[in-house]
């Protein structure tokens, strides 16, 4: 029997790992967001951002979008 989370407020029930499912996805999301934001500048008017560059920010984007999602997603590597 798996442990139930319901939560007060909505009354929504969830196991337990959908709960450090969704915990992992947000953290998850928020380091990916963490990484576009180091290069946003990238994407200045007046900076011209490279092929490399550009798929790199996709990539992270992509992430979300990975079969393993949340638990084994492999982060793209940062262009020099």
């Amino acid at each position: 029997m798996s442990n139930i989370y319901i939560n007060v407020e909505t009354g929504k029930s969830r196991t337990i790992d959908e709960v450090e499912a969704i915990e992992t996805a947000a953290s998850v999301r928020k380091e990916r967001d963490a990484l576009l934001t180091e290069t946003d500048w990238w994407a200045n008017s007046d900076v011209r951002m490279t092929d490399k560059q550009r798929a790199y920010r996709q990539a992270l984007r992509d992430v979300t979008k990975q079969e393993g999602f949340p638990i084994d997603i492999t982060w793209p590597t940062k262009p020099e």
